[in-house]
Formats: C-alpha cells, structure tokens, sequence
C-alpha cells in the first residue's frame, strides 16, 4: 500500500512539473511573440515565466528527481569500500539535515515576514512567491532523513545500489 502511495504521489510530483514546464515555455514564446511580432510587451510575462521558474526548480528537486540525479562529485568517493561508501553518505545526510534543521525557522520567518511586498507586475506576495523555498527545505529534511534511516537500520547496500554509489553490474 505504501509502494502505491509513493509512486503515486511520485508521478503526481511528476506531472505537475511536466504541466509547470509546458506553461513556462507556452508563457515564454507568448511574451516572444507579443513582444517582437507584435509589437506589446507583456511586462507581466517577464515575472510569470521567472517565478514559475524559480518555483520549477524548487520543486522538481524536492519531490521529482531522484539523489542520483543531482549533481555531484564523487571520484574520491567511488574510491572507497562500500562499507565506509556508507558512512560518507550518513554523515553528510545528518549534516545537510543539520544544516537545514537549524535554518528551517529563520527562513520560514523571514518567508512570513515578507508577505509586507508583492511583486511588481502581477502584485503576488512575496511570502507566496518564497514558500517554495520552505517546502524544499522539509522535503530534503524528510528525503535526507528516510535516507539516512535506510542506510542506518535498512538494506544499505540496496540503499546505496538506489543512490548508484556502487556501480551496478550489467548481464
């Protein structure tokens, strides 16, 4: 039932992304074409296609890809053992869940604090332009967390398989 639900949610996660990026361009080649075959600038446009950008980014990387498909530098750490492979990638999960725990109420203060100004054009507060930023943040908390949980008490070395720290073999 839990498999059901997270690869539902999953593809809804997916899908909105999917639906967020066809806007993005669909607004992007209007604000062209207003602008360059007609002749009106759609200043609104310009603000809409970069916060539904920013909001892209945001969520796509807290609900859509996968760890494997972040960026990362790992030449030394392919070097190691699986086994010590394992504590690497523990240790530094609790420390961004540090990092992020401990920021967590002074961005979402500071998120609330800005509901005060909106945005120029479409005149959207800006507290609802950076929520984005405080989902992101507790979906890699929770991300990190079930990470560090699998690789501490579950099947690391599949855990580790998931995050493609150890090579797989292909038949």
């Amino acid at each position: 039932m839990m498999t059901t639900l997270t690869q539902w949610c999953s593809r809804l996660a997916t899908h909105i992304a999917t639906a967020g990026m066809f806007l993005l361009f669909a607004l992007f080649i209007y604000g062209i074409a207003m602008r360059h075959l007609l002749g009106m600038p759609q200043t609104w446009v310009d603000e809409a296609v970069t916060l539904l950008a920013a909001w892209l980014v945001f969520w796509t990387a807290a609900f859509v890809l996968s760890f494997s498909e972040y960026i990362s530098f790992d030449v030394i750490y392919r070097l190691f053992s699986p086994t010590a492979q394992r504590i690497v990638v523990m240790v530094g999960a609790l420390l961004f869940i540090a990092v992020f725990a401990a920021s967590i109420y002074g961005i979402i203060d500071y998120i609330l604090f800005m509901n005060i100004s909106t945005t120029d054009m479409l005149l959207i507060p800006l507290d609802q332009v950076y929520a984005i930023f405080a989902v992101f943040l507790i979906a890699m908390i929770l991300r990190l967390l079930i990470l560090f949980l699998r690789l501490a008490f579950g099947e690391w070395r599949q855990a580790l398989i998931d995050l493609e720290a150890i090579p797989q073999e292909h038949s």
